[in-house]
């Protein structure tokens, strides 16, 4: 049992102000391995909206069009159902993943922790030194401070300025940015402000905000508790090795009271008072730890990956059912997603009738005047070819019988239908076949004829 003098620690004091956080600096196995995922998933981020596939952009998504292109799949407002899918799939891996690693998306691969610690923190200790330099600033003011702070927010201001324009660059084509340097920014205003609007939230959350869009902001810190159990792998503190703590030479147990792994935790938090929600999992105090061990000549493995039971010395399992559940979810999302992947076509058509009356009477015929909506879903031209599959006693006319549709375009064409009154027996249906010549695939426009 943790002794009652150590009291819970984060960047939020007990009267709601927020001491600041200065990282010391952090050596060993996981910040290595950090560093090897941190940089290719940014560089990844940074190319992803220039790689091509097929002479076009690999991903896109150009939403003022309502044209959507993921890694050569082209999508259209006609296949947004599909983004429910992927949405709940990826909710549901990230649900999996909670269950079996806790929080390791939160500091592994989540873009506030890519880019703070990853970049912009990186330039701080750069430009600002060590956590002693900064504190001894801090307490004594010196002649190049200010050139210091100058540089360390015109980096950030150039840094958030290149974010913002390539993370808006996802939702643009690049003539947008060629108009704008050319002729200027006023020939596209949304998307100047929305450059503008995300370089302010980075330099909000990067120079100021930081570790308290985790503490306060972001829910998944919340759900925690909803997601694991105690058997999910989680950072943890051996208690029954580390206790009674004391300074080296005194304690009884492995803990020298160090306070090494405070003093490298982004959000403030003393791992050692158990599992809290402002533990973002990125494993420096794993690191640091493990290097004081080292040094006073004890095993690592004081502070670990390991779940709660096997903390405790408990039998630990990696199966159970909550991790049946969510991988049965995936499972169900990701097979609905294939289906209706694998069931879309390039083209949509759409036999609907006009506004206005149902039906004419004109002499001795009957008439009903429809819209053919024809869609092209993706980025190749789609050559269709229209035929009339009903009974030659109904007159149908259609414009042309032959299309070209440009990618991405739409097409409306007014379709009349006629019956002589002898002839009519009732409601019928009308089917225009449409026929794509790229593919010969075929589908049916329908619609019901109505009389009196």
């Amino acid at each position: 049992m943790l002794h009652p003098e150590y009291h819970h620690k984060s960047s939020i004091s007990s009267d709601g102000s927020r001491p600041k956080i200065i990282l010391a600096d952090v050596h060993g196995f996981f910040t290595r391995a950090k560093a090897l995922v941190f940089y290719p998933v940014i560089v990844f981020f940074l190319i992803l909206p220039f790689l091509k596939w097929g002479g076009e952009r690999m991903f896109f998504l150009f939403v003022e069009k309502r044209q959507f292109t993921l890694f050569g799949f082209d999508f259209n407002a006609q296949d947004v159902y599909l983004i429910f899918f992927v949405l709940t799939g990826l909710a549901f891996v990230l649900f999996f993943v909670t269950a079996v690693l806790g929080r390791v998306w939160c500091g592994w691969l989540c873009p506030q922790t890519l880019l703070l610690e990853g970049v912009y923190r990186k330039i701080e200790r750069w430009i600002d030194g060590s956590k002693s330099e900064q504190l001894k600033r801090l307490t004594h003011s010196t002649s190049d401070q200010w050139k210091r702070t100058f540089a360390k927010y015109v980096s950030y201001v150039f840094l958030s300025i290149f974010f913002s324009l390539v993370t808006v660059y996802y939702f643009i084509p690049w003539s947008y940015y060629q108009e704008m340097w050319t002729q200027g920014p006023q020939t596209h205003p949304i998307v100047i402000s929305w450059i503008m609007i995300l370089f302010a939230l980075l330099m909000l959350d990067f120079s100021w905000f930081r570790e308290q869009v985790c503490v306060i902001l972001c829910p998944y810190g919340r759900l925690q508790s909803a997601l694991t159990d105690d058997d999910t792998i989680v950072i943890g503190y051996d208690e029954s090795r580390g206790e009674p703590r004391g300074k080296l030479g005194k304690a009884t147990g492995d803990c020298i009271d160090c306070h090494r792994c405070v003093e490298v935790c982004p959000t403030g938090i003393d791992i050692r008072n158990g599992l809290q929600l402002e533990c973002v999992g990125c494993a420096n105090c794993i690191d640091a730890c493990d290097e004081i061990m080292e040094k006073v000549g004890k095993s690592k493995g004081l502070i670990r990956y390991d779940s709660l039971n096997g903390l405790l010395g408990k039998e630990k399992k990696i199966l159970r059912p909550r991790v049946y559940v969510y991988t049965l979810l995936l499972l169900i999302g990701m097979t609905v997603f294939g289906l209706g992947l694998r069931s879309r076509n390039n083209f949509e058509s759409h036999l609907l009738r006009a506004a206005g009356s149902p039906y004419t009477l004109e002499d001795q015929s009957i008439q009903n005047i429809f819209e053919l909506h024809l869609v092209n879903k993706s980025r190749q031209v789609q050559h269709l070819i229209l035929q009339n599959q009903n009974e030659d006693y109904w007159n149908v006319v259609l414009p042309i019988e032959q299309v070209e549709l440009n990618p991405f375009a739409d097409l409306r064409m007014p379709v009349i239908v006629r019956i002589s009154r002898l002839d009519y027996q009732g409601q019928k249906e009308i089917v225009i076949h449409v026929i794509n010549e790229n593919d010969w695939s075929v589908q049916q426009a329908k619609n019901i004829f109505l009389g009196p």
